[in-house]
């Protein structure tokens, strides 16, 4: 094994046993990890029509379908060609707190769309720079709960990162 892997299954035994003896902990990430569920972004999709008005709304929905119609191939391709073994699913200490999605963890799906949503926001709102720890705080969470690897939520990000952009590009 590589010495990048060992340094990452360590940090990742290391933040397992955090939430395993901290309900703190467990409950924050637990709670955090949830805003990054696929259902959510239609909820997001529902307070920009409810709370903004249509032109608002409809533009920041559009960079969405955009972005995540870019992403989720990509994710997909990437998940399915590196097939990597969930942490949870590999080591006997590491415990996965949640029901993991799907069966691969490169790259973390929760990281890209929540990075996607926040930088839409971000951009658009011109709202505080402090919204990036969003994604960050909801990577940190899937490597916490024991579902993913650092470097898993770090591509995420990435990906999440390339996909607005692109749509960013598009509707230049």
């Amino acid at each position: 094994m590589s010495k990048i892997y060992n340094a990452e299954l360590k940090i990742s035994k290391i933040c397992n046993k955090i939430v395993s003896k901290n309900k703190f902990v467990y409950f924050f990430f637990r709670f955090t990890t949830a805003f990054a569920e696929w259902w959510m972004y239609l909820i997001y999709a529902f307070f920009l029509i409810i709370f903004c008005d249509f032109n608002t709304a409809f533009k920041l929905i559009k960079i969405g379908s955009i972005a995540f119609s870019f992403h989720y191939p990509i994710y997909f391709l990437i998940k399915n060609y590196t097939k990597r073994t969930r942490p949870c699913h590999t080591n006997n200490n590491i415990e996965s707190f949640i029901t993991p999605p799907d069966k691969y963890s490169m790259p973390s799906g929760h990281s890209s769309g929540s990075n996607i949503v926040t930088l839409i926001f971000v951009y658009y709102f011109s709202i505080s720079q402090f919204f990036y720890l969003i994604p960050i705080i909801i990577a940190s969470s899937r490597v916490f709960l024991g579902v993913h690897y650092i470097s898993d939520t770090i591509i995420g990000l990435v990906l999440g990162y390339v996909c607005f952009n692109i749509s960013i590009f598009i509707l230049a």
